[in-house]
């Protein structure tokens, strides 16, 4: 316990340290007054675009800092969220979801750092599905570009691949969805964004990049408005260190800040006023921490992935991709459709070797905003008793729940008014029920109870009036643990009747903006976002800029 504390607060201090020497050694400002090109947001679509725009002038406008070499571990992604590279947001108060949450609000990290939210999530590159797509697209030549462009992706980025760390449980458990009659087609072990074990994004290929003569980066540069006469944009405000610059715009303005970014900038700009900006937004729900106990060690725990062995692997060994340090926190995906009324599948499992106990209530459990009153009654015995731990995420894929984003006030610093409605349609309850009973039922194969795996039998807080594991029982600890997947999207959607068009993504009725990134997907997809949105990113740049194949 006392060495995994120091271990952490001494990676959380390095971190920070290396924002204040970023701070320092990253506080350029533009060399000019005027631009072809500006784009907003250096995440996964903005920094993507940028690698592409080699040719052009352009400017690069990045709320945060430069990230470092600590951000790169796979395993360590979870103690950069509440450090100055995360956002920080948090929701609105739930009317009938996250009650064991502090006043029934959901924490939403996303990453203010050069790259994005992608140098903070669990690096799952997910393939699409084509079904998911129809609707998007006003045209079949658009559709076939846009399938296209994510099938391009792959080779593009080139370091996608499968091979990592595998734990006992999650080998065991793979094990048992196919002894329960899944396929491995339907459980099998992700594609993650990797390089020798390292995360690997669009900004690292950005980095990697030498042809960037007539780009200027400029980080900590937060956007506070844009300026034009209502149907073009002509200068870009932003901040940096307390101050105000204007940049002129000689073309374009391509907006990339992201599902809250993008319509908070557009919303402060009053631009647009007839389009619904900042509506339909969607977010993956899940639950299930620390659901699956054992009755034996399979060294799961922080310690023994830490061990100075696994370390030595990682970072000395050469052999990167077999130590525990390049596991991202989902080992095993599996996807299930819980009736036969839908063509795609309703539930992705996200299958995680630890839990919100991993680290003895040390940090996790702040990360989730946990009341400590559930956290001492369900949580805190787990710990106590040492009990091995896992945790099956069921993600709901298309909730039917909508939310909206909208300014709290017209301070350019103040976080906006994040209402995500969670569980507000019935269905999506439903759904989630039908999902804990499927991971009942993988349980009880013979793979898992091979480790002396159970459900946590411990009625959880708040529903103890209900029998262990009834439908009553499931819907009542959904509502209480609910959970964000960190898959916002559809804030600023595509469509004739959406905020941009589906042909080139430009804000209706503004010619020289656009907006590339989550916020312009209409509708959730069936896994993991980033790769949709490098592919919308790939889109629009064959699209706006003429390339062909």
């Amino acid at each position: 316990y006392v060495i995994y504390l120091v271990l952490i607060f001494g990676y959380m201090t390095l971190i920070n340290l290396f924002a204040i020497y970023n701070n320092f050694f990253y506080g350029n400002l533009p060399k000019k007054s005027s631009y072809d090109y500006v784009i907003i947001g250096a995440g996964t679509a903005g920094s993507y675009l940028a690698g592409e725009m080699f040719n052009e002038d352009v400017l690069i406008l990045e709320a945060g800092n430069m990230g470092n070499l600590l951000m790169d571990v796979p395993i360590l992604q979870p103690f950069l969220q509440t450090t100055s590279y995360d956002w920080n947001y948090q929701s609105e108060t739930q009317s009938d979801a996250c009650l064991a949450m502090n006043e029934r609000k959901s924490n939403w990290p996303m990453g203010k750092v050069f790259g994005g939210t992608y140098m903070l999530n669990n690096l799952i590159h997910y393939e699409g599905d084509i079904r998911d797509f129809n609707g998007w697209f006003n045209n079949e030549k658009d559709l076939e570009r846009f399938i296209d462009s994510l099938g391009q992706i792959n080779d593009e980025l080139g370091n996608i691949s499968s091979k990592n760390y595998h734990t006992k449980f999650g080998l065991s458990f793979r094990q048992a969805a196919l002894e329960s009659g899944y396929t491995d087609r339907e459980f099998y072990y992700p594609l993650l964004s990797v390089v020798n074990g390292k995360r690997w994004t669009s900004s690292h290929r950005y980095h990697e990049q030498s042809n960037h003569t007539n780009h200027e980066l400029i980080l900590n540069a937060q956007v506070t408005r844009l300026i034009g006469d209502g149907k073009t944009v002509t200068s870009v405000v932003f901040e940096k260190n307390g101050k105000q610059y204007e940049i002129q715009v000689n073309k374009e303005v391509i907006l990339s800040a992201g599902t809250i970014g993008s319509p908070k900038i557009l919303l402060l700009s009053e631009l647009g006023k007839d389009l619904p900006i900042g509506e339909n937004l969607q977010d993956h729900v899940t639950t299930g921490l620390d659901m699956i106990l054992f009755n034996q060690s399979l060294e799961l725990g922080i310690i023994d992935i830490l061990k100075p062995r696994n370390f030595f692997k990682y970072f000395f060994a050469n052999i990167n991709e077999v130590s525990s340090m390049s596991l991202p926190g989902c080992e095993l995906l599996g996807f299930a459709k819980t009736s036969n009324h839908n063509h795609t599948p309703e539930i992705q499992f996200m299958i995680m070797p630890s839990g919100v106990t991993a680290d003895y209530g040390i940090h996790f459990r702040n990360l989730l905003n946990l009341r400590n009153d559930v956290w001492e009654k369900y949580f805190q015995p787990i710990v106590s008793q040492e009990i091995q731990t896992a945790t099956i995420l069921p993600v709901l894929l298309h909730p039917k729940s909508r939310g909206f984003v909208k300014l709290k006030d017209w301070n350019p610093n103040s976080k906006p008014i994040i209402q995500p409605n969670y569980l507000t349609e019935p269905e999506d309850v439903q759904i989630l029920v039908r999902a804990m009973k499927i991971i009942q039922e993988v349980i009880r194969m013979p793979a898992m109870q091979h480790l002396g795996a159970e459900l946590n039998p411990k009625l959880f807080p708040g529903c103890e009036m209900h029998t262990f594991a009834s439908d009553p029982y499931w819907e009542c600890y959904v509502r209480q643990l609910t959970l964000t997947a960190y898959h916002p999207i559809g804030t600023c959607r595509m469509g004739v009747d959406g905020v941009v068009s589906s042909h080139d993504f430009r804000v209706h009725g503004i010619s020289n903006l656009y907006i590339v990134d989550g916020s312009i997907i209409p509708n959730s997809i069936s896994g993991n976002p980033n790769s949709i949105v490098l592919a919308l990113a790939k889109y629009f740049y064959r699209t706006r800029f003429n390339v062909k194949k």
